[in-house]
């Protein structure tokens, strides 16, 4: 695997997964799992730390990545359709396994349809939308990979697109429930942690342009992968943005921390006593 230095970058994808920085890095996916599960954790799903690493790959993920590729890059190359009803059968599944381990993308050929019209549902509705002019061929960067050094430690990052001035970046998200703003953002946006990818992101920016960029925005946009497609377009809030920096703070100490000693704990072996949810109490009050 080829090693690149501080920079910005266009690499393949699966190149970016498996860590291309010269030493390990930091992405946004390993900073949740060091502040939402433990150092651990984060060693355990590191491809450049656990020498038996093996990439995700589930459906739903796999869903995402075609959509990613067709839609960002209207490159379908890496797919492979398998023909077969689903993935219950023997063989099916051995032609899936088989279609992964060659760094590929299997998917059900009655599928790879609903996928390609999800895509074209999408780019109609970018292309209407307020971030149309931005999101138009030719107008920024897309799939820039981002690997910068700060205080002895490398960091990566991959947004999906970067406006020409470098002010706006915009990340395409799929997803099984709901798209609705709020609903997202009570969902995966804070369960996967992935308002940590625009503080990453933000971050690498400012550490590679020069002169940095000011008031940087970043928007999600978040697509339904059920019909009928619907897609919303989801920012930060300056409040959010700012705890998503200090969150990330966080993660950059403890991250620089279990590299220098090389020791990466588990759960604590102290007994933890836990509150209840605030919504509960406020719940319990207000019935009594």
């Amino acid at each position: 695997m080829t090693m690149y230095s501080q920079g910005q970058w266009v690499i393949p994808l699966d190149e970016y997964i498996r860590d291309p920085a010269p030493a390990p890095s930091l992405s946004a996916g390993i900073a949740h799992r060091l502040l939402s599960q433990s150092p651990q954790h984060a060693w355990l799903a590191h491809p450049r730390l656990n020498s038996n690493w093996r990439p995700d790959s589930n459906e739903a993920a796999e869903i995402g990545t075609i959509a990613h590729a067709l839609l960002l890059e209207g490159d379908g190359s890496r797919v492979v359709q398998v023909h077969a009803d689903d993935w219950r059968s023997k063989a099916a599944r051995s032609s899936r396994d088989a279609i992964r381990q060659a760094g590929r993308l299997p998917v059900l050929a009655n599928k790879l349809y609903d996928i390609v019209d999800m895509v074209e549902h999408a780019k109609r509705q970018l292309a209407t939308s307020e971030l149309g002019d931005i999101l138009a061929p030719g107008a920024g960067d897309i799939e820039q990979t981002f690997l910068w050094q700060e205080d002895d430690v490398w960091h990566r990052s991959r947004p999906d697109w970067i406006s020409a001035d470098r002010r706006v970046m915009v990340d395409y998200k799929t997803t099984s429930g709901s798209a609705e703003p709020n609903a997202w953002a009570r969902g995966s946006c804070w369960t996967l942690g992935q308002y940590l990818q625009a503080a990453l992101a933000i971050r690498g920016n400012d550490a590679i342009t020069h002169p940095p960029p000011h008031d940087v925005t970043w928007v999600f946009a978040v697509q339904e992968i059920e019909a009928p497609y619907a897609l919303s377009l989801v920012g930060l809030s300056p409040v959010y943005l700012d705890f998503a920096f200090r969150q990330l703070d966080m993660a950059r100490k403890l991250w620089a921390t279990c590299l220098a000693t090389d020791r990466w704990p588990g759960y604590p072996s102290r007994v933890a006593y836990i509150e209840p949810p605030g919504f509960a109490l406020y719940q319990q009050e207000d019935r009594e």
